[in-house]
């Protein structure tokens, strides 16, 4: 006669040998890397502002274990643990924090930390969206990895159609002639291989830069004139009052922009950053480009 102990011990064993397993997580990163783990990441380090907020976007904020000094939203990225900024992240604050998963942009990050960071024995997931999406196809793979594949899908889905709601309304609408402008000293704009590029032609904009040659072409000053756009955006950063702008360039105050009064900031953070927030940076530029002056 099997004992009652003998019984329970062997229920057990069947038991724990019936559950489902946890398969492997096996993906391939931008890099064409294949990038496996045995389970969700749980103490992620991010190395990039845009994927700390896709990380948070899609619920995975707790599984965040550290994050670098640039990644300042949402407000409960400030509360992380920081590891240094993107170019010089210190590699031992990343060691002590004992995580499984490091994810970094290929743009964002140095090669040689991503020579470091694969040398200590952590999975690392790279991922480089320069388009919108892009952006999905981000959000996608942080939610396979972090076991939030159904969150980041929702997400996906609710940025679609705020993005689909933009190109309804663009329909019949003549396209604006601009100029983003990310720097003033040197003058540098927003070039054609370039997330902002995407962005302007998504809201409406005819991108007057993106013919020139570069990345972020800097531009003379009797350039803009001969290109006299309709609409100027300068990112955030650059100036705290928009009509500032002509005491830096006396000579623009003839530009169709400035006389009528379409020079905009528009937040450095969400224009610069392929992450969920891009969507927020299409709407205010579509509304900054069609808005009447």
């Amino acid at each position: 006669m099997t004992s009652p102990r003998v019984a329970i011990t062997f229920a057990v064993f069947l038991l724990f040998n019936h559950l489902p397993t946890i398969a492997q997580i096996s993906i391939s990163d931008d890099m064409h890397r294949k990038v496996s783990l045995p389970k969700p990441a749980q103490r992620i380090v991010s190395l990039a502002p845009s994927i700390t907020e896709s990380l948070f976007a899609i619920g995975a904020g707790d599984q965040v274990a550290g994050v670098t000094d640039y990644c300042t939203y949402p407000p409960a990225a400030r509360r992380k643990p920081r590891v240094g900024g993107m170019i010089n992240p210190s590699i031992e604050t990343i060691v002590n924090l004992v995580p499984d998963l490091i994810v970094l942009s290929m743009e964002g990050n140095a090669r040689q930390d991503f020579f470091r960071l694969t040398s200590l024995g952590v999975p690392v997931f790279v991922t480089n969206p320069r388009s919108i999406d892009g952006i999905y196809q981000s959000l996608r793979a942080l939610g396979t990895i972090t076991g939030r594949a159904d969150s980041a899908e929702q997400v996906i889905a609710a940025l679609r159609r705020r993005e689909d709601a933009v190109h309804t309304r663009l329909q019949g609408v003549t396209p604006v002639r601009s100029l983003l402008f990310v720097s003033l000293q040197p003058l540098m704009c927003a070039g054609s291989a370039t997330f902002l590029n995407e962005l302007l032609h998504e809201a409406g904009a005819v991108n007057l830069a993106e013919r020139t040659s570069g990345t972020y072409p800097s531009y003379s000053r009797e350039r803009v004139i001969a290109n006299d756009p309709d609409v100027i955006l300068l990112t955030s950063d650059l100036l705290v009052d928009p009509a500032m702008l002509t005491t830096y360039f006396p000579e623009w105050q003839v530009l169709t922009a400035v006389r009528h009064h379409r020079v905009y900031r528009v937040d450095a953070d969400m224009v610069s950053r392929p992450g969920p927030r891009a969507i927020d940076a299409l709407e205010s530029l579509f509304y900054l480009l069609h808005s009447n002056p």
